[in-house]
């Protein structure tokens, strides 16, 4: 079978971009599409909305490097495969480009049998690596076939030793992974499927891995996962989960068991849990932990989930900064931890818990991967993924009103005015208003009907317009007093916008 394939060029010049475009349209018959981007924050929002397969990036583009746009783009969902496209034979890149995965280099004026042989080599790269994809898709399809039949067996097999097959061994069939988990059951009204449902979905959301089956109008779930679980933490998501339930109108007395670290202890757990929901169903309690945990493990709210909890409520409210204030204060009390790793930590525990909270949106909301936010290594950087994330989540569940989107792009369309001498980008701008950078892209072409920069450089044209018929001022004084940096991209953006040269404009 024929595939085909999407491409994205990002450069900022023209000829080069569309002789590209031509050079690939007609001497390949396997690509489905092709889109430019003359920008970063353009190759952004294409990258997004277009998920294209192979991605060829000039190095030096209008404000910002190549390699830093190529980064950004590790962070959204994709896996598009990178070329790097550059005027000369910048080698010094090739360490940097190496740990962003780039698979390969071209060096302009690219020839057609260059760039020929580096596309059948990703191609080779995409088919191969599809092929397996489908094959584990098929192989997915059968298993969840019979997952609910194999589920339901397991948590029975846990609440009952009916069966003579170790529970890890019906793990390993699923396909689960499992290093720790535990037992959670709930009574009350409205114990059902649906319920049951909306449990593994919160606890999906929440980086867990969730089984249950409906016993004698008790909801036994079992929650696994792939890495150690320590108390604390299970205190932490199970007090949080109730809140949520509560919170969702599904009051229920919820008893915990103890940890496990290995499938067969399960069983233990579920007769823990057990124990702790008779005696939250006769104490009036709606969570109540295994005897066996300390007094300090069933302490208050934790902080993490008391933040999880304030920012849970202004994304309901459509309060964005009062979401980034919540996030911000988090990320500057974790300054202390005692290592980078707790830190990753505690900031994926506030994401799930977060995220977690809004299963209405399950179907649309794509959270975060756990092996995402642990490869983040700055703590900068970790902050503004999360927010990003959360911000689309805000967008979904309520969007901002159109009176707030017009004062957020009022408040950059002033601050530009006030600073474009400047050499400002929309990041500055961004910073400013305590918006994301995309969505403030996003939100200023939708209600300007241009991007960023090109609203800038008209504003710059029309300013410098006025001073040469003022005719107070050389061109080279005009061209810095409208905030270009030099007079030759000056004269040369001038024309391209006023159809004439400055001299002639001023003439």
């Amino acid at each position: 079978m024929s595939r085909s394939y999407r491409i994205l060029i990002v450069e900022d010049e023209e000829i080069e971009s569309s002789a590209l475009t031509m050079m690939l349209k007609y001497n390949r018959q396997d690509i489905q599409d092709i889109r430019c981007a003359a920008n970063g924050i353009q190759a952004l929002e294409l990258y997004r909305s277009f998920q294209p397969d192979i991605v060829l990036m000039d190095i030096n583009l209008p404000g910002v490097n190549g390699l830093d746009v190529i980064r950004q783009m590790r962070l959204l969902p994709g896996n598009a495969y990178f070329v790097i496209l550059s005027a000369h034979s910048q080698f010094a890149y090739a360490q940097e480009a190496m740990r962003l995965d780039v698979q390969d280099f071209l060096v302009k004026p690219i020839r057609l049998e260059d760039i020929n042989r580096v596309l059948d080599s990703l191609v080779r790269e995409i088919e191969e690596s599809r092929s397996q994809q489908e094959h584990a898709a098929y192989q997915q399809a059968k298993i969840d076939a019979i997952r609910p039949v194999l589920e339901s067996d397991c948590v029975l097999s846990i609440a009952s030793m009916r069966s003579s097959a170790p529970i890890a061994t019906i793990f390993d069939f699923m396909q689960i992974q499992v290093v720790s988990g535990f037992v959670f059951t709930l009574r009350g009204e409205g114990i059902g499927g649906p319920l049951l449902r909306e449990i593994k979905t919160r606890m999906r959301n929440m980086g867990l891995c969730c089984i249950g089956e409906v016993i004698n109008e008790i909801c036994v779930c079992v929650a696994l996962s792939d890495e150690a679980m320590r108390p604390p933490r299970i205190k932490e998501l199970m007090t949080y989960f109730s809140s949520a339930l509560c919170t969702g109108g599904h009051p229920c007395q919820i008893g915990v068991g103890s940890v496990a670290d290995c499938a067969d202890d399960l069983r233990r757990s579920y007769e823990q849990a057990v124990a702790a929901s008779r005696t939250a169903a006769a104490e009036g309690k709606a969570l109540v932990f295994h005897a066996g945990q300390s007094a300090a493990e069933q302490s208050p709210l934790p902080h993490v989930a008391e933040i999880a909890g304030r920012i849970v409520r202004a994304i309901r409210q459509g309060r964005t900064e009062e979401v980034m204030e919540h996030l911000q204060s988090f990320f500057q009390s974790l300054q202390l931890a005692p290592s980078y790793r707790t830190m990753q930590d505690a900031a994926y525990r506030l994401y799930v818990m977060v995220t977690g909270s809004f299963p209405e949106h399950a179907a649309t909301f794509r959270p975060l991967p756990a092996e995402q936010i642990f490869s983040v290594q700055d703590a900068a950087a970790l902050h503004d993924l999360l927010a990003k994330s959360l911000l689309s989540l805000m967008e979904q569940q309520s969007g901002l009103g159109d009176l707030q989107a017009n004062q957020i792009v009022a408040g950059a369309i002033q601050y530009v005015k006030q600073h474009y001498r400047e050499d400002i980008t929309l990041v500055n701008v961004a910073e400013e208003l305590n918006v994301s950078l995309f969505y403030l892209s996003k939100l200023f072409r939708k209600h300007t009907g241009t991007n960023f920069t090109e609203y800038l450089t008209q504003l710059r044209v029309e300013h410098a317009k006025k001073l040469l018929a003022a005719g107070e001022m050389s061109i080279k004084e005009v061209a810095y007093a409208a905030g270009f940096n030099s007079q030759s991209y000056f004269s040369k953006i001038f024309k391209k916008y006023a159809g004439v040269a400055p001299s002639e404009y001023k003439e």
